[in-house]
């Protein structure tokens, strides 16, 4: 490589893939900065991807190879650990079977080339069981969306005059938009409105905050399309064209039980504040809404997000500049769909059919339950890429119980993680700035491929793609295996599209695969059966699901009732959210970041806090039916009384402790993790 010069490439301290340049000097990286050019990000930078350098140089990232020797992880070299690994591999095969194996990938390597490389290891060796962090993240509302709409769309904030943030907090977490656009809409004349059960750094900035109670947002949102149908204010000429089953939608939730004073005792939200919204929200054109993971950890978040998309179309705010975008995938070579599929079926396919069938795998989830009861059949092996499943997965007691009874467990990382200190192989990977990774950009509404490109060589590691194609050559599985090079990969993945790594590095890192035309739908149809919005899917009636995305709403009715103090679980317990200086568990390692939040703490609103006894700063229990776990109280007057919320990612004190997989939504899986009973207590002082 050059030395003294400027890369153009692509951050991966979160999933934004915001353009950067890296300056390189002498062969190391010495300076990032934002690049101007970048579609998305336009210069802009967050204080992770300003620290990207303190993790190329990160102290605990894993230098060579280990291999479990005696009960302990001691070094070895690449030959030897993927020698030791592939001799494993193919003991467990022939004793067990190929579907004994498991093979995952986490946040830490994304959702888009690695998985390729891993999808197709796992169709050679024969398992059905490659998994992914889908399994809790962001396949929720993809489902709700496909189903109702024939596809996922993102908002186009930027352009719109109502914004709305539901279970979102883009000014933390990585979301479809830089910050500086949210700080923008009030110059922009746009109003901004959130529904969160906290005052997050972004609530804080909105023109309407509706303090929701957790898990009662499908009553909210019921009650915003009583108001709009009963006031006649959805998009007539839409709706009439393009919508499926909307008298009845219209005969259901026009009933008394579901007007905004019917909702007010669940949701904590005052009928006259619902009215004025759904008022609001139907008359601005164009409005928008974005929903994070607070709607789909649930046990009805399918549910839920096939109601909102419902409430995006009758306003009509489907495919139009300022509202609810659909942007078109690029022509992607997939790797893998040539092999013969595996015989067995995908653990979590009898339980969760859609989630398997629509993805193409196993139901990460339900990993533990067949290694611990061997349902349907026992899992002996795992592999686990750029993930933390004893830390991130619901009921992680129960989860690294799992891990622990493994035969054989491989880890590929970066840095030395919790899981890693369980395995039997850990193999180490390289950082973002020492690989080449074509990226799609669909989630950000660009319909343009970048390119993630090595700055520097690796200076510990290999990159992801690398190590599964060694690892296959070691299995005796070279030919299915023939790239040399990320590189070599790339041009084999983008060959649909007529274009190579080299042409689209040439060009800065961006090629634009298609443009922006808003309405296909008028020359297309919709993605749907019908090509039109249904509001009633009959492939979720066929599947034997209730096609009604407006359910009696019994359950959670019941789940959000008030509890007396007599009740042993009287709080409602979110959990998940993000903190701004890491992404899930991620960077506590590095110690800028680990000094804006050293600590983890349970937010506590102070009058809960005053009928506990809680003083600010002091060790409370947290107890769930699941677990118990010890954490600092910090009192404010941010969140709901009666609410609790713990972030996510921290070993001590962990959140998952707390949480189970049990009540998980019928049509994804996804847990339960934002509307958990609980019960929080004074810790006993020693004695």
């Amino acid at each position: 490589m050059q030395e003294n010069l400027e890369v153009p490439t692509l951050c991966r301290m979160c999933d934004h893939g915001c353009g950067i340049l890296v300056s390189v000097e002498n062969g190391k990286p010495v300076h990032i900065r934002g690049n101007p050019a970048h579609p998305f990000n336009k210069g802009w930078m967050c204080v992770k991807g300003k620290s990207a350098l303190d993790l190329f140089y990160a102290a605990n990232r894993l230098k060579t190879p280990l291999i479990r020797r005696g009960g302990r992880l001691l070094s070895a070299s690449w030959d030897e650990a993927l020698g030791h690994a592939a001799e494993r591999l193919q003991r467990l095969k022939e004793r067990w079977g190929p579907q004994a194996l498991g093979i995952y990938y986490g946040e830490g390597v994304g959702h888009q080339e690695i998985r390729y490389y891993m999808k197709r290891f796992a169709n050679v060796y024969g398992t059905p069981n490659f998994m992914s962090v889908g399994a809790i993240c962001n396949a929720a509302r993809t489902f709700g969306e496909i189903l109702t709409l024939g596809g996922l769309t993102k908002p186009d904030i930027a352009n719109a005059r109502l914004v709305v943030l539901w279970g979102a907090n883009p000014l933390v977490s990585h979301e479809p938009v830089p910050p500086k656009v949210i700080r923008r809409l009030g110059k922009s004349g746009a109003r901004l409105v959130v529904v969160d059960p906290r005052t997050t750094e972004t609530a804080a900035r909105a023109d309407l905050h509706l303090k929701i109670r957790p898990g009662t947002d499908a009553v909210l949102i019921a009650g915003l399309l009583h108001v709009i149908l009963r006031e006649g204010l959805w998009d007539r000429g839409f709706t009439g064209e393009w919508v499926s089953g909307f008298e009845r939608l219209q005969a259901e939730v026009s009933k008394p039980r579901y007007a905004p004073e019917a909702g007010a005792a669940l949701t904590g939200i005052d009928p006259e504040a619902v009215r004025e919204f759904a008022r609001e929200y139907a008359r601005t054109r164009p409005a928008c809404v974005f929903t994070g993971n607070g709607l789909e950890h649930h046990p009805s978040g399918v549910a839920k997000t096939r109601l909102l998309a419902v409430l995006k179309a009758v306003t009509g705010n489907l495919d139009v500049p300022g509202g609810e975008l659909f942007t078109p995938r690029p022509p992607i070579k997939d790797i893998t769909s040539p092999l013969p599929p595996p015989e067995a079926p995908a653990i979590g396919a009898r339980r969760f059919p859609i989630f398997c069938r629509a993805r193409g795998e196993a139901h990460a989830l339900s990993l533990p339950r067949a290694i611990l009861d061997e349902e349907p059949y026992p899992i002996k092996g795992l592999t686990v890429t750029g993930g933390n499943p004893t830390l991130q997965w619901p009921d992680s007691r129960r989860t690294r119980e799992a891990f622990e009874k493994l035969e054989f467990l491989m880890v590929v990382d970066v840095v030395d993680a919790p899981d890693s200190r369980l395995a039997d192989v850990v193999l180490p990977a390289c950082t973002f700035l020492e690989r080449d990774e074509h990226r799609s950009n669909v989630y950000l509404n660009l319909p343009c491929v970048t390119l993630r490109q090595a700055v520097v060589e690796p200076l510990y590691g290999l990159p992801d793609q690398m190590i599964w194609v060694k690892l296959a050559h070691a299995m005796g599985y070279r030919e299915y295996f023939p790239w040399k090079s990320c590189i070599e990969g790339i041009d084999d993945l983008l060959s649909p599209m007529g274009k190579t790594y080299a042409e689209i590095s040439a060009a800065g890192g961006i090629y634009a695969y298609d443009r922006r035309i808003y309405r296909r739908y008028e020359r297309e149809g919709f993605g749907t059966p019908s090509g039109k919005v249904e509001i009633y899917p009959k492939r979720l009636e066929e599947a034997g699901f209730d096609p009604s995305p407006v359910p009696s709403l019994e359950a959670e009715r019941m789940r959000a009732a008030e509890a007396d103090q007599n009740d042993p679980f009287p709080l409602m317990l979110a959990t998940g959210g993000n903190l701004l200086p890491y992404t899930h568990w991620q960077f506590r390692y590095i110690p800028r970041l680990r000094k804006t939040v050293p600590d983890p703490f349970l937010e506590i609103h102070p009058e809960t806090a005053g009928l506990l006894g809680v003083r600010d700063g002091e060790p409370v229990e947290v107890r769930t039916e699941t677990d118990v776990i010890v954490v600092p109280a910090m009192i404010t007057g941010a969140i709901r009384p009666g609410v609790v919320h713990l972030a996510q990612g921290w070993e001590t004190s962990n959140a998952n402790r707390l949480t189970s997989n049990e009540d998980a939504d019928p049509v994804s899986g996804f847990p339960n993790l934002k509307s958990v009973r609980c019960r929080v207590v004074k810790r006993a002082s020693a004695s």
